[in-house]
């Protein structure tokens, strides 16, 4: 096996220029698919990662129309009230959400920051994804102190105990979480009570009937069996309400992912094909300088299979090459393009996986083996006398 590599190396190592053209067309199309390839790797890691977040929960939004109404109060009381008592939900979770405005947020590529606030049952619900990285968690008695995102701290430029400007109101950063390629990135988790506060900012001033205890969505959790798609349909007949399927946004972002799919790696197909059109090329001509050669090697004992082994060991050579050349090179663009990402708190979105890189891999080996089989295969047919008479 070894003294094949070697030969293989050693006959590409003859004919330098050809050499490295042929390996340049892989190593691009190689290129191509090592990136979308990582592309659809992340996407697909966050489409898993939302949806299993969703699984059995409905989010029921409190419609602005109703919020700014005059009778606001009624009406969200009378849609909590609605909601704990509808067939199949198993409890009915209020939550704050309001939106981030700054230049840098609006700026920023990826979800839209928001603020959050949870009480304690929600914050226990979303002990996997509010994970601190760096700092703590704040107290549920501590007032203007915030737990932010990662994606978030890039883009305001904010770590641990520093101050930053959430609604007007000054807030405390005391924790950072983890990164797990959710909303929560790039969001900001201040106390319940806080994230009331910023909720009544948001309300005209005209608006003098907002409950108490305002809310502006709800975080449903379904019971066993419960069909959610059914449960999200009765949840938007509730006067004030509006909830979509989990199971629709999943399903309608996953066609849209095949989609996408199709078209990069298609596009990426493309550039290998053109590749393996040069390994064809480049092994034709091989064949054709070394017809003599392989005259002589038939004449002294050589048989067709290590001929055509020869050359077809040529060709998947030229596959690694431009496999492992067309991965380095993939690498290097994904990490700059995600370090520049991360610097500027945008959505990361590249992961080489050892899967990508090695699917990738193999991929040229495989196609430049096929490539060179024809001319290996018209190589090794070649009868002695007809070789040493060209």
């Amino acid at each position: 096996m070894t003294s094949r590599v070697s030969e293989a190396l050693r006959d590409l190592a003859s004919r330098p220029a050809r050499t490295f053209f042929t390996v340049a067309g892989i190593a691009i199309g190689i290129l191509a698919l090592t990136v979308v390839g990582s592309l659809a790797e992340r996407l697909h890691t966050i489409v898993a990662r939302a949806t299993a977040l969703n699984g059995d929960v409905v989010f029921a939004t409190i419609r602005r129309s109703a919020l700014i109404s005059p009778n606001a109060r009624a009406t969200v009381e009378h849609a909590y009230a609605k909601l704990k008592t509808l067939d199949g939900v198993r409890a009915a979770v209020p939550e704050i959400i309001v939106p981030y405005e700054s230049g840098s947020a609006n700026a920023r590529f990826g979800p839209p920051s928001l603020i959050f606030g949870f009480p304690e049952q929600a914050r226990a619900a979303r002990r996997e994804l509010l994970v601190v990285a760096r700092g703590r968690m704040y107290a549920p008695a501590e007032r203007h102190v915030a737990v932010i995102g990662p994606d978030f701290a890039a883009a305001e430029r904010a770590g641990i105990g520093d101050v930053i400007a959430l609604q007007g109101s000054s807030y405390t950063v005391v924790g950072i979480l983890d990164k797990t390629f959710t909303i929560f990135d790039a969001a900001a988790v201040v106390p319940y009570a806080d994230a009331q506060d910023l909720l009544r900012q948001t309300i005209p001033p005209f608006v003098e009937t907002l409950p108490s205890d305002p809310v502006s969505a709800f975080m449903v959790l379904a019971k066993p069996n419960t069909d959610v798609g059914l449960l999200a349909r009765r949840i938007a007949l509730i006067d004030g309400l509006s909830a979509r399927d989990p199971r629709e946004v999943a399903n309608a972002v996953r066609s849209t992912l095949a989609i996408f799919d199709a078209i990069v790696f298609g596009a990426a197909l493309i550039a290998l094909l053109v590749g393996a059109f040069s390994v064809v090329n480049t092994m034709t001509i091989a064949v054709t300088e070394r017809t003599r050669e392989i005259g002589i090697r038939k004449a002294i004992g050589a048989t067709d299979g290590d001929v055509l082994l020869t050359f077809v060991g040529e060709a998947a050579m030229i596959g690694a090459l431009g496999g492992i050349a067309g991965i380095a090179l993939g690498l290097i663009v994904v990490v700059a393009i995600d370090a520049r990402s991360a610097q500027g708190g945008n959505l990361q979105l590249f992961a080489i996986s050892p899967l990508v890189a090695l699917g990738a891999f193999t991929f040229a080996v495989a196609l430049s083996v096929v490539a060179g089989f024809v001319p290996a295969l018209a190589a090794a047919r070649l009868p002695p006398t007809v070789a040493l008479r060209r």
